[in-house]
């Protein structure tokens, strides 16, 4: 089995992988929308509590195609570029990830952010939720601002983990030892953190899912190194294997170790990721106009989902609820995912293009998102 077909004279381009952004944004909106049912007036229903595992899904992809460039990178070059890598960061994700938080930050006024703000503008939203909970943080908080920002946790531990990843490609001269091991520390502390009840670390741990990220890279650079262990996961029994799980967490019926949980989900998207980006035809493909659409502004759709959800019940509530029926449930599924689509759209050919057209030029290894349109997304 080859993986060589995933080139192209001009740019790398891994097919299939705007899909799987476009199944983890949707599951992050689906099971945002489900928990907040009760704001309609519905009753929340007992399933679809997929937002975890979305943003697991999200890490470990994004922990693939990061380190895949990074080795990409080396092959060309030799050397990875610390300063263009991190220019990249910035023009990818600081632009929307302040702007959403300067528009909250109008919607409900400084008092109801607090001292929190602070965390906020240093990227660091996923120590916030651990220091609330035990009491370790000062400042002000509502619910309506814990609600349309408590989703920037998982941003807040991308750009954490990349502020040091770049370093761990270009010094560690044994990486795939390292590749393995970090993995296997970090549950190593979230055992021992668990069995020592530690609760504040354990919280602090499900917050920063660095082994999910590492686990991605570790397939890319099985990957990138052409294994031998990829030719097993060619086999249609195994591609499947994710679907299975996926269908399993969708209805609430995935649960083995809850300590590693998160872990073995990213290792079937690696298995994902393989077989939908090598050189064969998928069992299940992911490479569509849909799918490559809704992956493009997957950014915007997770973002902007938590400020849709609350303008779009704060609406119904003035009309005093909704009936507890099936076209009501329908209505607000559908109507939250179309507006959540229509204001990632809007940012996205509006807001975000525009600094990726500045990221570009800090690109070595040049990538394309989607086949249709470069746009230097990677």
């Amino acid at each position: 089995m080859g993986t060589v077909g995933i080139t192209t004279s001009k740019a790398v381009f891994l097919p299939g992988l705007n899909g799987i952004r476009a199944i983890a944004a949707l599951a992050v909106v689906i099971s945002h929308v489900n928990g907040r049912l009760e704001n309609f007036g519905l009753n929340k229903l007992p399933y679809w509590d997929l937002a975890n595992y979305g943003v697991t899904m999200f890490f470990t992809l994004s922990g693939f195609l990061i380190t895949y460039l990074l080795f990409k990178e080396l092959e060309k070059t030799g050397a990875v570029s610390i300063k263009k890598f991190y220019l990249r960061r910035v023009f990818r994700i600081w632009p929307l990830y302040y702007f959403y938080l300067l528009l909250i930050l109008a919607i409900v006024g400084y008092a109801a952010i607090g001292q929190k703000l602070f965390m906020y503008l240093a990227i660091l939203p996923n120590f916030i939720n651990t220091f609330s909970t035990y009491g370790l943080i000062a400042g002000g908080g509502t619910t309506v601002a814990a609600t349309l920002l408590g989703h920037y946790w998982s941003l807040g531990v991308e750009e954490q983990f990349y502020s040091f990843w770049p370093w761990v490609v270009k010094k560690v001269k044994n990486i795939l030892v390292f590749l393995v091991i970090f993995p296997i520390f970090f549950l190593g502390l979230k055992v021992l953190a668990k069995y020592l009840q530690l609760e504040p670390i354990q919280f602090l741990l499900h917050y920063t899912r660095f082994g999910c990220l590492v686990i991605g890279a570790l397939g890319a650079y099985l990957f990138w190194q052409k294994s031998y262990i990829l030719k097993y996961l060619k086999h249609p029994v195994v591609q499947l294997l994710p679907w299975l799980l996926l269908l399993l967490i969708a209805f609430n019926k995935f649960h083995l170790f809850s300590i590693i949980d998160h872990e073995i989900v990213a290792v079937f998207v690696v298995v994902l990721i393989i077989n939908q980006i090598s050189d064969y035809k998928p069992v299940i493909s992911l490479e569509n106009r849909v799918f490559d659409y809704l992956g493009r502004i997957s950014y915007g759709i997770y973002v902007y989902n938590p400020l849709v959800i609350f303008l779009f019940y704060s609406v119904v509530k003035l009309y005093g609820g909704l009936p507890n029926h099936i076209v009501s449930y329908s209505l607000v599924f559908i109507g939250v995912i179309l507006f959540n689509i229509s204001a990632a759209h809007i940012s996205y050919f509006t807001l975000e293009r525009y600094f990726l057209r500045f990221k570009s030029k800090y690109t070595t290894v040049k990538s394309k998102a989607s086949k249709r349109e470069f746009d230097g997304k990677h």
